[in-house]
């Protein structure tokens, strides 16, 4: 499918009979467009918390045993499909993930924890993004209570 630069920029390749492939290319453009006109994603970084799913399921070669014909059937006992979960704050810029960590079991993020998590941040920008620091960064994280207390304000300045 060849699609001319004058179709995409009519105002009639935006309606809802527009193949995909031209709405990805228009996305796609805007996304250009945008990332050239407006620096401000050059000094983003995003933060996140999530849940993370550890489960170690045996696959179907790890559960064969050997058996004699006339020994019988042995019963699989049901594994829990995810036996644990952790808690995981993820920090990422325009060029890919920065830090990754990962809250020890039994713990809970509170303002100290995040301020913890936000002195490896630094340390991970540093290594990772040599120079990043000296310019003006703009950290974008939602508004949980560990996030907009006045100890993390306090070290955010």
């Amino acid at each position: 499918m060849s699609i001319s630069a004058r179709e995409l920029k009519s105002p009639t390749s935006c309606c809802t009979g527009v193949n995909k492939k031209v709405k990805k290319l228009l996305m796609w453009g805007l996304v250009g467009t945008i990332v050239t006109r407006n620096k401000l994603l050059e000094h983003l970084i995003t933060g996140d918390e999530t849940w993370l799913h550890l489960s170690t399921l045996e696959t179907k070669r790890d559960s064969m045993t050997w058996k004699h014909p006339s020994s019988p059937v042995t019963k699989k006992v049901e594994v829990q499909q995810f036996a644990t979960k952790v808690m995981a704050t993820m920090f990422w810029d325009s060029r890919g993930m920065i830090l990754l960590d990962i809250l020890p079991k039994g713990e809970s993020v509170n303002a100290d924890r995040y301020c913890e998590t936000l002195d490896r941040l630094r340390h991970a920008v540093r290594r990772k993004r040599p120079g990043f620091l000296r310019s003006e960064v703009v950290l974008q994280h939602d508004n949980a209570i560990p996030h907009m207390t006045k100890r993390t304000k306090e070290w955010l300045e």
